[in-house]
């Protein structure tokens, strides 16, 4: 499944990863909005419709010290494109997410000799699975695995599964990345204030199931804001060794004026930075809210300690 590049890629990957923390960029949404997406658009048609802003928002994620970029394919699998009447574009949207990604890691690194890497990011299909709901097991499996065969056949580096709830839905997306390639894949959940997931699952449990399944690395995403995934990743790093990510929201949004404001600064993401970086969290970014600013103020403080 690998050619010659895609194994000196995951080499380097793994490399880099043992010898220091790794930034990964911000949300992806939240700048979107920002140049203009409106409520209810797919964001992943940005990638058809609108590749430039696609570009300038990775670039602006590099230029601030990330060295993962994630492709802008988060509900680009056949189950949630079908509902938005888009699963026939899911072949270009993926690919086209990738193509842009590479193209200004490619620019960057040849500009500044660095290297950084394309994460492809899956994310839930929005629907409730069996028995609870009208979405098969078998339903939800054929629509990551579209999704992931393109995104590695396309030249992704590694997976990323972000912002699950139900630990049944991650597992059978963590299943489809593990059958259908060799990359390394990090498997994220999102939880509230109850240090759960809605569906009631313990960073424990999580760490515990998603290595058992395969995954390379674990983490935490999305929901609040970085003291609460602090909590979360302390409880995780108490039970394994092994590689964690997290990526906190810029705290919980409020409305202003009709605009969704994300409280927390750059100088605040920062602080947990290094305490996620005391916690020896591998991989450190972030979620909603966060833009190229907030991930520079991260990377200062994450590089220090290089």
């Amino acid at each position: 499944m690998l050619n010659d590049r895609n194994r000196t890629q995951q080499s380097n990957f793994w490399e880099l990863l043992q010898q220091r923390i790794l930034v990964i960029d911000g949300a992806m949404g939240t700048m979107l909005q920002e140049n203009g997406l409106q409520s209810g658009e797919c964001p992943e048609m940005w990638n058809i419709t609108h590749p430039e802003i696609v570009s300038k928002i990775h670039a602006a994620y590099l230029e601030a010290g990330a060295d993962l970029i994630l492709t802008n394919t988060f509900g680009a699998n056949g189950v949630k494109l079908k509902k938005l009447n888009f699963q026939a574009h899911l072949k270009d949207i993926n690919q086209e997410a990738v193509r842009l990604a590479r193209k200004e890691i490619n620019s960057y690194g040849e500009k500044h000799s660095v290297e950084a890497f394309v994460a492809g990011s899956l994310g839930p299909t929005g629907e409730i699975l069996e028995p609870f709901g009208n979405l098969t097991n078998q339903e939800a499996y054929q629509g990551y695995q579209e999704q992931i065969r393109v995104l590695v056949s396309a030249g992704v580096d590694l997976i990323v599964l972000e912002t699950f709830y139900n630990l049944d839905e991650i597992k059978i997306a963590l299943k489809a990345v593990k059958e259908n390639s060799n990359l390394p894949v990090f498997a994220s959940m999102s939880f509230d204030e109850s240090l759960k997931t809605i569906y009631g699952i313990s960073p424990e449990k999580a760490v515990e199931e998603l290595f058992r399944e395969g995954a390379d690395g674990v983490g935490a995403n999305c929901g609040s804001g970085p003291e609460l995934l602090y909590q979360v990743l302390s409880r995780m790093r108490a039970i394994t060794d092994a590689p964690l990510l997290v990526e906190p929201n810029a705290g919980i949004p409020y409305l202003e004026d009709t605009k969704v404001i994300y409280p927390t600064t750059p100088q605040e993401m920062a602080e947990y930075a290094g305490k996620f970086v005391q916690l020896r969290v591998n991989i450190i970014g972030g979620c909603c809210g966060t833009t190229p600013e907030h991930i520079k103020a991260i990377a200062q403080v994450v590089k220090r300690y290089d």
